[in-house]
């Protein structure tokens, strides 16, 4: 058999539009001229001919072998044999090599056409977005669509035939495990519109959660094997964190538990409050020990900077640190499981639109097998209409999700801010309540009577001082006046308390944002979010 490097004198890429063309083409040599001709009349002018042989020194040819490059569809009608090629011709597949030969002897010669996907189309495979247009391409094809999405058939295109049989092999996977009979739309090179609550917290990050989508699914896709991204930025998981006391706020299976927990803050502020009243309240007017040192042993400037920073931080700490255990969000089953469903889906983040996903699918190009994680009930997108509805799958793995928050008391004096952990972070946010737990102790100090029988200028004092550096320093002129100031003392945070308990009822009507409220009122800050997700959802949760 001769070979056509017998006869080639220069490299081509032609796409001809008629037989003249291939006549005249100086570098198609006159034998292979016929079966050039027969195969531009099988394929029209959807073949492109290639060559990119290379005469040497000697003057023999090395280089790539002739290649046609013909129309995925094509290709694939001939592979599957609903392409009639003619009589006698030959046709040859190589899966491994993702090849497919047309040969034919002419006379004494034998030719053969390998008809790739161009030449060097094997030398990198196809990016994330890149094999969403080969499933979602693939799968119109199967459903008797191949130009349903214009826009992806083209980016498919150029990787086929080397990547068709496994992009077909995942496609009907789609087709066969999400009972799909609808096209499928490539999505994920869109830009999501952000809710307002992710723009509260700063998060910034609009890349949908739907890549792909049907009829009936928003699909959200990554490839087995690839790597981990990096967790998401801090501002995504303080709004994702934000987003799932929303739905938490919201849900009836939570109210119960609500309930329990503003009980709990009551009952705690009470108790630890009643502590210090009789335990730290003659520290420094007394002129006792406090942080080690008696007030004689302070200057004046010391002793100023004691008072305002002592009782308050002491106060906050032991509050915060009863309340931490309280609002321990990572061991509530119901936090944990809006908030998986709410990083896999970008339900609220996208309020509700096409870029928030119902179905997770990670495919392997190697065999074509997909796996499903079901965000919705059933994986559909219907699920993502009004009161969303989780599927018993995802809310079996938010078992498996760690959550960790930090946060601080946000006091406007620079003393009275306890840190348990996070950051100095603050941000100007929208205020939902018209009194915090501040307030409500400042108002009770207005409308005292022991108070004001003291004769105090309250105006200049409140603004001097914090709220316990106030209360401490109204112990100390009572305990000078005769009055006894611990009993004072007790009878003011049983008032404070009653006043307590009735804004945690009114903070409980503030419906999705409740939580944000409760913040607010008691003067705490998320200061940063952090979560441990298990491998085959990790990738979902930080897109």
């Amino acid at each position: 058999m001769k070979s056509y490097k017998n006869y080639l004198k220069e490299a081509f890429n032609f796409r001809p539009a008629n037989e003249k063309e291939i006549k005249s083409n100086p570098a198609i040599p006159k034998d292979w001229q016929a079966f050039i001709i027969d195969v531009w009349k099988l394929f029209g002018e959807t073949v492109v001919f290639q060559a990119t042989g290379k005469l040497n020194k000697q003057g023999e040819v090395s280089g790539d072998a002739l290649a046609g490059k013909i129309r995925p569809d094509e290709w694939f009608k001939i592979k599957s044999g609903k392409r009639k090629i003619g009589s006698g011709f030959k046709v040859e597949f190589n899966p491994s090599g993702a090849t497919l030969k047309l040969s034919k002897q002419y006379g004494e010669w034998d030719y053969s056409i390998n008809l790739v996907a161009g030449l060097g189309s094997g030398a990198k495979g196809p990016n994330g977005a890149q094999w969403e247009s080969l499933i979602t391409h693939q799968l119109n094809v199967l459903l008797g669509e191949p130009d349903a999405d214009t826009a992806a058939a083209k980016i498919a295109n150029e990787f086929y035939p080397v990547y068709l049989e496994p992009a077909m092999a995942i496609a009907k996977n789609f087709n066969k495990q999400l009972g799909a009979s609808n096209i499928m739309t490539q999505y994920g090179a869109s830009s999501g519109s952000l809710s307002s609550l992710w723009k509260r917290h700063g998060a910034g990050n609009a890349t949908p959660k739907t890549d792909m989508y049907t009829k009936n699914f928003n699909v959200s896709l990554k490839k087995a094997g690839g790597s981990q991204l990096a967790s998401g930025g801090r501002e995504e998981t303080l709004a994702t964190f934000y987003a799932a006391l929303e739905y938490m706020s919201v849900s009836k299976s939570s109210k119960k538990a609500i309930s329990g927990i503003m009980n709990e803050i009551q009952d705690k502020f009470t108790k630890i409050a009643m502590d210090y009243g009789s335990a730290e309240l003659d520290t420094l007017a007394s002129g006792g020990k406090a942080q080690g040192k008696t007030s004689k042993d302070l200057s004046k400037k010391d002793k100023d900077e004691l008072k305002r920073f002592s009782e308050t931080e002491k106060f906050h700490k032991e509050l915060n640190v009863k309340l931490k255990d309280t609002l321990s969000f990572d061991k509530n089953p119901e936090f944990l499981k809006w908030y998986i469903f709410e990083a896999m889906s970008g339900y609220k983040k996208f309020d509700g639109s096409l870029s928030a996903a119902s179905v997770c699918v990670t495919f392997n190009a190697d065999d074509g097998n997909i796996s499903m994680i079901n965000v919705t009930s059933n994986g559909k997108s219907k699920g993502l209409k009004g009161a969303p509805t989780p599927s018993n799958e995802l809310i079996a793995k938010a078992s498996k999700v760690k959550v960790y928050s930090a946060w601080k008391s946000s006091g406007s004096k620079p003393y009275s801010t306890f840190r348990i952990s996070g950051d100095n972070h603050t941000r100007d946010k929208e205020t939902l309540v018209d009194c915090t737990l501040s307030d409500i102790i400042r108002k009770e100090i207005m409308l005292d009577e022991d108070v004001k029988s003291l004769g105090m200028n309250l105006t200049e004092e409140i603004i001097a001082l914090d709220e316990f550096a106030l209360i401490k320093s109204i112990a100390g002129k009572l305990k000078q006046a005769g009055k006894d100031s611990l009993k004072w003392a007790q009878g003011f945070f049983k008032k404070v308390s009653q006043q307590v308990s009735k804004a945690l009822k009114g903070i409980m009507k503030f419906g999705a944002r409740m939580f944000e409220a409760l913040f607010q009122f008691l003067g705490i800050e998320i200061t940063d979010v952090s979560a441990s997700v298990p491998s085959d959802m990790s990738d979902f949760v930080n897109k």
